[in-house]
């Protein structure tokens, strides 16, 4: 059953979106490139678009991370449960509504997909973690005033949904003239931002979290079986180091 929130619904999904750093592991949530790219389970990228810490108040929400979209909410949040798949209605569209953020979480095992086709995999183990939720900005199409969610048959989620409006912020620039941020529609910045292992957020180089793909069958075969990579993350000045990152774990 979908319903419109009350009040008090609606205050505790400001709290929840309150400072969050979005932490997913690169094999239970799949995003189509480029919108998301997920690495590590030990330390993982912050996300573009919901991805840095949030404030929510006055009706506003933004990620503090150069490059992440400047979110400001344009109706009541709307609040779903499901069993399998499920079409969610989400109200009369309202003007200048050009996304919908999602703050989705699986309820027991399974395979979940949202309507543009990313998506998230809960194992049993993931039920009642902070693994199990996800939050994500969906672009909508003119006319839209619904979503979708995918699920394996029988999988159990559990979804709250709002129209949202969606600035992309510039990446930001150090005294090198390097830029900084989070991945976005325009590319990828100098400095990418994620979160070390000691759980500050700083930035890795680019040219190190996305190396050359390989070239060839062999190059691929030894690329699969790498051991993971330490990565230094620095402070935005691409000089200061601050913690690790863990590639490939």
């Amino acid at each position: 059953m979908t319903v419109q929130m009350d009040e008090t619904f609606a205050a505790a999904l400001r709290e929840l979106l309150v400072a969050r750093v979005q932490q997913t592991d690169d094999h239970r949530r799949r995003f189509p490139w480029p919108r998301r790219w997920i690495a590590g389970a030990v330390a993982a990228l912050v996300l573009a678009g919901t991805g840095g810490g949030i404030a929510y108040a006055t009706g506003a929400f933004t990620s503090t991370l150069p490059g992440g979209d400047a979110l400001t909410d344009l109706a009541a949040p709307v609040s779903a449960t499901g069993i399998g798949s499920k079409t969610v209605k989400l109200g009369a569209r309202p003007a200048g509504a050009s996304s919908i953020y999602l703050v989705f979480t699986c309820l027991s095992a399974g395979d979940f997909t949202f309507a543009d086709g990313a998506g998230v995999h809960c194992d049993r183990g993931d039920v009642g973690r902070p693994s199990s939720q996800v939050t994500y900005t969906m672009k909508i199409a003119p006319g839209q005033d619904s979503t979708q969610i995918t699920a394996t048959t029988g999988a159990r989620w559990r979804l709250l949904a709002t129209y949202v409006s969606a600035t992309t912020t510039p990446w930001g620039v150090n005294a090198d003239g390097q830029t900084y941020g989070v991945q976005n529609q325009h590319g990828t910045p100098d400095l990418v931002a994620v979160t070390a292992t000691n759980h500050r957020t700083g930035y890795v180089y680019a040219r190190q979290l996305y190396p050359s793909p390989p070239k060839t069958i062999k190059q691929a075969l030894a690329h699969n079986h790498a051991a993971p990579q330490t990565l230094t993350v620095y402070k935005s000045d691409g000089r200061t180091p601050i913690g690790k990152f863990i590639l490939g774990h």
